[in-house]
């Protein structure tokens, strides 16, 4: 079945915005619900000192973060800690969940936010009845976890979690985040506390927190530099990493982190068909265990191999049980023909289309998003993140998406976000042998491959890359000005090509990986990467949970642990693995496809619609002083003007790099600036 679907959010934003200012549950009127917020939370503060942590505090960063939480929350504390819960139904277990809890047999105090997907091994270890298991919620079985393998229960735990326990025998915090960082959770941290939450406003709401702007993290936004994970646009305000703990005691703090993708032992196995095999039943477990929901449970759907995959799994999973699966494709209103690019397409309705009726289970609804305001839409995703986004070109099209799921009334949405580089890798092509290139004569080859590869560290050899394209060993002044709206002055005042250059941060991004691995980790960024808590700050504004299998921890290790060679191009087919996968699953119109989907295609068509939505916001940029500081406007209102004479390739990617982008970074100055 196919809905024709649009959406008008005119006022959304408004109402959305003061229910996140002030943490309140309300109905915003026909069409939009918003009493059903969900998203589970955590929080909690350590007063390092010795002091005792106030109910009032406490209160305050809940009522900051209260919509996380539709189902229920709780808060405990007890002399120098305390601890918050903002509870989701997101499985059929958590509705026995009750957190923050003290222990006194065990001497700890525990709050958590989880999906567990290992359940019943760990019910097994734990001697856990089949008849007890539906009154189990995840948070217990970590609990249980953390009392049976210490600090190194996170080794023991499938799925994306975050938790917190405190031992007052020790004064000892010990705070967790799973493999990938699927959940959110920052910390601000001086000699004297401690405060955690799953969300940013939380820890803005404490007096002891100064809302200085990190100048750094929003160059790099602005650049498209992905820094560390770790530092936001806040000073004062961290990000624990993926797969990484924290311990705090009044004496000192650790940060480790506990796994590591990149220690995947190699996996061979005998043919083609074993890989085969041994990924489909990785991969469908990744994806059953996400369908385990409260509320019903949708897909986004593009035309492509990775959303194809986890949409043509899930829907054969689900027939099992006589359910049918809703699935949501975001279509372009405008041609975008001239705007995609070479072996790239926008409207990818024909190949969605294809999935959905090779399932035969699937409802899949198409997402206009025509009515909907491309500055309030980045000023809606500023209020989710309390932050400028990246990606402020997409943020129309995601605000109609996800209140499609809302009006579908579902409670979590798989996705195939981070498919490229895990089940849909395209392999690296093998750099010939060293018997082959000295027949040829291929000396520099030779040099290259055998000598600066392997021996050259990768900031000199981005150097010399540079020297080769450019005749210079010296990153021009200015590198990034063909993709960012950053002042050059403002740049030259943060020595921002220095710190890049120091980072091993190519602005050129001339990216020629010694290795297919390396390459993989640039994209998957293990132990760094932020995305996850991006998509749990955005699916906290919506009646929805995102999951994501292609980055499940056993699929990533699984997919980086078998050779390049079964990826890798033959016959003229690439991305071998997935496509052998899904034979019999996708339909060979969408299994052999060759080209590629482009999000927001027609996004330069739309720019010229709301040509003076858009002019008055640059009006307003250039009477806030941080804003004129910080971006070329004048290059900004350019972008424009070239908009409003034609649409192609080259003004979409300036339109989505350079306006769009730049005008989420001066929209939230301009907030910073009025105190919101």
């Amino acid at each position: 079945m196919w809905t024709e679907y649009d959406v008008d959010p005119a006022a959304l934003y408004d109402d959305l915005a003061t229910l996140i200012r002030h943490g309140l549950r309300q109905s915003s009127g026909p069409g939009i619900v918003l009493e059903r917020i969900v998203v589970s939370g955590i929080f909690g503060l350590f007063k390092r000192s010795g002091a005792p942590v106030s109910t009032a505090t406490l209160q305050t960063m809940h009522e900051a973060m209260a919509y996380w939480g539709p189902d229920g929350s709780g808060m405990w504390h007890d002399g120098p800690m305390g601890l918050g819960h903002l509870l989701l139904y997101n499985t059929p277990e958590a509705r026995h969940e009750q957190l923050p809890r003290w222990y006194p047999e065990y001497r700890l105090a525990f709050t958590a936010e989880a999906r567990i997907d290992n359940r019943d091994e760990l019910c097994d270890s734990f001697e856990i009845s089949h008849a007890a298991r539906p009154r189990t919620p995840d948070g217990s079985l970590i609990l249980r976890a953390y009392l049976k393998w210490g600090e190194d229960c996170p080794d023991y735990l499938l799925g994306d979690w975050s938790f917190a326990v405190w031992r007052p025998d020790d004064r000892r915090l010990f705070l967790a985040r799973d493999h990938h960082g699927n959940t959110a959770l920052y910390y601000y941290l001086d000699e004297r506390c401690l405060a955690f939450a799953s969300c940013k406003k939380a820890l803005l709401a404490l007096p002891d927190v100064t809302p200085t702007l990190n100048e750094l993290r929003l160059a790099q936004i602005l650049v498209s530099w992905p820094g560390d994970g770790t530092q936001t646009v806040h000073e004062a305000i961290l990000r624990l990493p993926p797969a990484h703990t924290l311990t705090v005691t009044p004496e000192r703090v650790k940060k480790h982190r506990y796994w590591a993708l990149e220690d995947t032992p190699p996996l061979l196995l005998k043919s083609d068909e074993a890989y085969v095999e041994g990924f489909l039943d990785v991969f469908t477990e990744a994806v059953r265990c996400r369908l385990r929901s409260y509320r019903p449970v949708g897909v986004t759907l593009s035309g492509g191999l990775d959303s194809g995959a986890v949409t043509a799994v899930a829907a054969r999973e689900l027939h099992k049980q006589g359910q049918r699966l809703p699935a949501f494709n975001s279509v372009p209103v405008y041609d975008s023909s001239n705007t995609s690019g070479r072996n790239r397409f926008g409207d990818e309705r024909p190949l969605a289309t294809a999935t959905a009726e090779a399932a035969g289970n699937v409802d899949l609804t198409f997402i206009h998003a025509e009515n909907v305001s491309l500055v309030t839409s980045i000023q809606h995703a500023i209020e989710l993140h309390d932050a400028p986004g990246h990606a402020a070109a997409n943020q129309f099209w995601i605000i109609s998406l996800f209140q499609a799921v809302q009006r579908h009334g579902l409670g979590t949405l798989l996705s195939g976000q981070g498919g490229n580089a895990t089940i849909s890798w395209p392999g690296l092509k093998e750099p010939p042998s060293l018997t082959v290139l000295l027949e040829k004569q291929a000396y520099r080859q030779v040099f290259t491959q055998m000598l600066l590869h392997p021996l050259v560290p990768t900031r000199l050899l981005r150097r010399y890359r540079l020297w080769r394209k450019e005749g210079t060993w010296r990153w021009p002044e200015q590198p990034w000005l063909d993709y960012s709206a950053i002042h050059p002055n403002w740049a030259r005042q943060l020595d921002l090509t220095t710190r890049m250059a120091d980072a091993g941060h190519d602005p050129h991004f001339l990216n020629e990986w010694s290795n297919s691995r390396q390459a993989r980790y640039a994209i998957i960024r293990p132990g760094s990467h932020f995305g996850g808590a991006l998509w749990a700050e955005k699916s906290a504004g919506y009646n929805v949970e995102g999951r994501d299998p292609t980055v499940d921890k056993r699929v990533m290790m699984f997919c980086l642990a078998i050779p390049d060679t079964v990826y890798q191009e033959r016959d003229g087919v690439d991305r071998r693995l997935i496509r052998q996968s899904m034979q019999g699953l996708l339909p060979d119109e969408v299994r052999l496809n060759q080209r590629r989907g482009f999000q927001a295609a027609d996004i330069g068509h739309r720019v010229l619609q709301q040509t003076a939505e858009v002019h008055a916001a640059l009006d307003e940029l250039a009477t806030c002083e941080p804003a004129r500081q910080v971006l070329d406007l004048e290059r900004m209102a350019l972008v424009l003007h070239a908009a409003e004479s034609r649409i192609d390739q080259d003004t979409t990617k300036k339109i989505i790099a350079i306006l769009l982008r730049g005008l989420a970074v001066g929209m939230f100055l301009a907030q910073q600036q009025d105190g919101h």
